[in-house]
């Protein structure tokens, strides 16, 4: 993996997902509203994929050129399914990090690191 390809996708992914895990509050949004704004986003994504090539006359990457109409519907269908469904499991994983939907109770408080077992 060259440097630029691992600036360009790994550290951004490495750096959201410690962000998310370690220093944001917990997510509210469940499938349904997950869904519902995953198809927005992808939906007026093809559209703009659609007026761009509307202008330059040619499709960003290559797939939109090589499936019809009906398959490019298909791609932004699966696209928004794919990150409904990636929302509701980082939504699992931080409650797995961070305790939030287990029966244990939170057994810590923020800011006291030595009553914690830290330092």
């Amino acid at each position: 993996m060259s440097m630029i390809d691992f600036s360009f996708h790994a550290a951004p992914s490495i750096f959201l997902l410690i962000d998310l895990f370690l220093l944001s509050p917990p997510w509210t949004i469940t499938i349904v509203p997950a869904l519902g704004l995953s198809s927005t986003i992808a939906f007026g994504y093809w559209f703009w994929v659609e007026k761009c090539f509307e202008h330059n006359g040619w499709y960003p990457y290559p797939i939109f050129e090589q499936v019809p109409f009906e398959g490019r519907v298909g791609l932004f269908v699966l696209s928004a399914v794919v990150m409904a469904f990636s929302t509701a499991t980082l939504k699992w994983l931080y409650g797995r990090v961070n305790g939030y939907g287990t029966k244990t109770a939170a057994q810590s408080r923020p800011g006291a690191v030595q009553q914690n077992g830290g330092l």
